[in-house]
């Protein structure tokens, strides 16, 4: 990969979380890889996270406001990766964090021509201030139920892929309301894209569904303190490490089996819905 083909547009949709997005933002522009520019996708956004955008003041950011888009705002992303031009696009949510080599470790595995897609690792956050290096989609080996589990939970912010993929696949499905992520990366599996992961930790994930009643409750939100953890390179080899496989204790599978049975409960009837719409939506994702 040469100088001239390493460019990552970075897309961050957002909607109302004034709270987190300044520190997702800073996350993105702190990579150790300089050539990109984030386009924050502003899906109908309110003024309270318009003004988090706004004063970030860097020039490489990019502020797309506009109206909000059905569900998650599908639409909106696509419309802003048909008017950018970089040869990488990359993902970015509005309360996760990457990890300052997230791009770097990326751009190593699409030194392969043959490599269309890269794909890292999440670690969870769990609250009140626990990292969860074993956090159970990424943890349990289980045959096929395993590779189904990380292909559910990997979100697109550990991707980075080609904008040449969006000829082979399509876009984001617009007639989808929520988990485009995974049906845009079912896609590519389904049509033999060649995928690679480098299976390092680069991304601290903090889900939506566990996080968001909690917010309210904090004075400060834990991005605003794991920011600052990830600036010390040697708190993210330590939790990078900390994620290699191996023996867990028992203590470690009884919270995973905990953690587990509260995500099925919370996201079942949401899977269901999903299934229906994208059975519903086929040819809706056409370049």
């Amino acid at each position: 990969m040469t100088a001239d083909d390493d460019a990552v547009d970075v897309i961050l949709p957002t909607h109302a979380r004034p709270h987190t997005v300044g520190y997702a933002i800073a996350a993105v522009l702190r990579q150790t890889h300089p050539r990109l520019t984030l386009h924050v996708v502003g899906d109908g956004c309110d003024e309270a996270t318009a003004a988090a955008v706004g004063a970030c003041g860097d020039p490489r950011l990019r502020f797309h406001r506009l109206p909000k888009a059905p569900g998650y705002g599908y639409a909106n992303r696509n419309r802003v990766l048909r008017q950018s031009t970089a040869p990488l696009v990359a993902y970015a949510s509005d309360d996760d964090l990457w990890f300052p080599d997230h791009l770097a470790r990326a751009l190593v595995v699409l030194q392969d021509d043959r490599v269309q897609l890269s794909l890292g690792r999440e670690i969870a956050v769990q609250p009140p201030d626990r990292v969860d290096p074993h956090f159970f989609a990424f943890d349990w080996r289980l045959g096929g139920a395993g590779a189904f589990l990380r292909h559910w939970f990997t979100g697109p912010g550990v991707v980075v892929h080609r904008r040449t993929l969006f000829d082979v696949i399509g876009y984001w499905n617009e007639a989808l309301l929520r988990f485009g992520d995974r049906e845009f990366l079912s896609r590519a599996r389904a049509k033999g894209v060649r995928c690679a992961s480098h299976g390092d930790a680069t991304l601290l994930r903090f889900y939506a569904a566990v996080w968001d009643a909690q917010y309210p409750q904090c004075s400060v939100p834990p991005q605003a303190r794991f920011l600052e953890r990830l600036a010390d390179p040697r708190w993210c080899a330590a939790l990078a490490e900390a994620t290699r496989p191996g023996r867990r204790p028992r203590a470690v599978r009884r919270r995973q089996l905990t953690d587990f049975a509260a995500f099925a409960r919370r996201s079942g009837p949401k899977f269901a819905r999903f299934c229906y719409e994208r059975w519903r939506s086929d040819g809706n994702h056409d370049a």
